[in-house]
């Protein structure tokens, strides 16, 4: 059901600020963050808890599902009742049940604490670049676009290097406890900042929330993403299949929604009016190809140097810092580079550098196998994140472009919620792939995970030569 009330008119900042914009990042760290320090710390998680490996791959999953299903409704509230007192709302809760996850007695506790981090999370980080949006202009939003782009992409090798960092650390008894302590310092840092710097925006009009297009959204994306992050663990049982059949169905009765709300003049969840801009419309299928290649290269990545390689957390994070050093430098360097060369001739040359580097990581992967020298690895990766960096802001930024600032919190939910099913969908075939390299193998050697890591890369550079010539369809300017 669709409701409303009277339209309200709020003041809009023109300005974010250096330290709004901060404080606004801030949100979007710790969501990468917490998910990438949580998997690091998975094993130490299991021997503590004394968790089965279903309860493990509950830890991940949940946390996933739980940002994923709710954000573009965390988008289209955030809009209507004010960003930044979801924001706030996101990251008090956010902050919360990392606290909760810190202290958790069991692992159903965690698992709990988990979901209810990942719903936070959904109510907080579509309001970044909604902020963003609908506060800067010109080149302070290019600038805003480049650290965005540098966090979200970098954010994941940091929350691998600091989940080494930390279960080195056990203050609290165990290591994988101080993982999820950390979000809370961060957390109420981020809070306090973002009490006194980031401006309050909203999007004037009727308030009016549709309910039916939220249950169906949220059914498909459940019927998604939880066979793609169960399905391996549990042996496909037929419910899986029935719950993926079923993903298209949903979709289209949503999608048939929006276009009525639209059409009788009424406010839809994801306005249809968005997906005329060329720039939005083929800048989500290139975040598809993008989230779905790097999220499977990072799942493999950390299962073959810590897995097959026998390389400790920490020595296989130490290996990512040159990478993610040269992403965050990069990205923001890329910035000051969108008014001279424009997002799409950015984009095109991101594209090109992240395929040739893959195929030359990949090769050097290929002949030294199971004698993988970390030195050529981290000098390779470097490369790579060159031409990430190229990739994730500038595409950012081409996509909200055209967007009206009334819709900036819509835009940013459903791009970002394809992200994270884009990550899901990467993980998911990464695991069949590893699978598919191990049939027959008692024992899956060094040299079977790095097979695999080899086979996703060229993927990875397929798909990268696939983005270029997509971003041949963006406008000009």
């Amino acid at each position: 059901m669709t409701t409303a009330s009277t339209p309200t008119t709020r003041s809009q900042p023109r300005t974010l600020g250096l330290p709004g914009l901060l404080a606004t990042l801030a949100a979007l760290l710790l969501s990468v963050v917490s998910f990438a320090a949580a998997g690091i710390a998975i094993p130490d998680i299991g021997a503590s808890l004394h968790a089965s490996p279903a309860e493990q791959s509950l830890v991940v999953s949940v946390y996933s599902l739980g940002f994923a299903v709710p954000m573009v409704l965390g988008g289209r509230l955030g809009d209507l009742y004010g960003r930044r007192s979801l924001f706030l709302l996101g990251m008090a809760g956010f902050t919360l049940f990392s606290l909760v996850a810190a202290l958790s007695p069991t692992v159903i506790v965690l698992i709990a604490a988990r979901a209810l981090t990942g719903v936070s999370a959904a109510a907080m980080v579509p309001q970044v670049l909604a902020t963003i949006t609908a506060s800067t202009q010109g080149r302070e939003r290019a600038r805003a676009i480049a650290l965005f782009g540098a966090t979200a992409g970098g954010a994941t090798a940091i929350g691998q290097i600091l989940g080494g960092v930390l279960l080195s650390v056990p203050l609290l008894g165990a290591g994988w406890r101080m993982v999820f302590a950390v979000s809370v310092i961060m957390g109420v840092v981020a809070f306090l900042a973002a009490l006194r710097w980031v401006p309050a925006t909203s999007s004037p009009g009727h308030r009016s929330l549709d309910l039916i297009g939220t249950v169906l959204l949220g059914s498909a994306l459940l019927s998604l993403l939880v066979p793609l992050s169960q399905g391996a663990a549990l042996g496909w049982p037929a419910w899986c299949w029935a719950l993926l059949v079923a993903v298209p169905v949903l979709f289209a009765a949503f999608w048939r929604r929006q276009l009525r709300l639209h059409r009788d003049d009424r406010v839809p969840l994801v306005p249809p009016p968005l997906f005329r801009l060329g720039s939005y419309r083929v800048g989500l299928v290139m975040a598809l190809m993008l989230q779905s290649a790097f999220g499977a290269f990072t799942f493999l990545y950390a299962l073959t140097t810590q897995t097959g390689l026998g390389w400790t957390p920490m020595h296989a994070a130490l290996v990512l810092l040159p990478y993610a050093l040269c992403f965050f430098v990069v990205s923001v360097w890329s910035g000051k580079l969108v008014p001279r060369f424009g997002f799409r001739r950015l984009l095109i040359i991101g594209g090109v550098i992240q395929a040739a580097l893959l195929a030359l990581t990949a090769t050097s992967v290929f002949l030294q196998g199971a004698d993988l020298n970390s030195w050529t690895l981290a000098a390779s990766l470097v490369g790579v994140g060159i031409g990430q960096a190229f990739m994730f802001g500038p595409l950012v930024g081409a996509m909200i472009a055209d967007v009206p600032p009334a819709s900036a919190g819509a835009a940013s939910g459903a791009l970002q919620t394809t992200q994270q099913a884009a990550m899901g969908l990467g993980v998911a075939v990464a695991g069949g792939l590893l699978a598919a390299v191990t049939v027959g193998s008692v024992a899956p050697t060094g040299v079977t995970y790095t097979t695999a890591l080899v086979v996703c890369m060229i993927v990875q550079a397929t798909f990268a030569v696939a983005f270029a010539l997509c971003a041949l369809a963006l406008p000009r300017r």
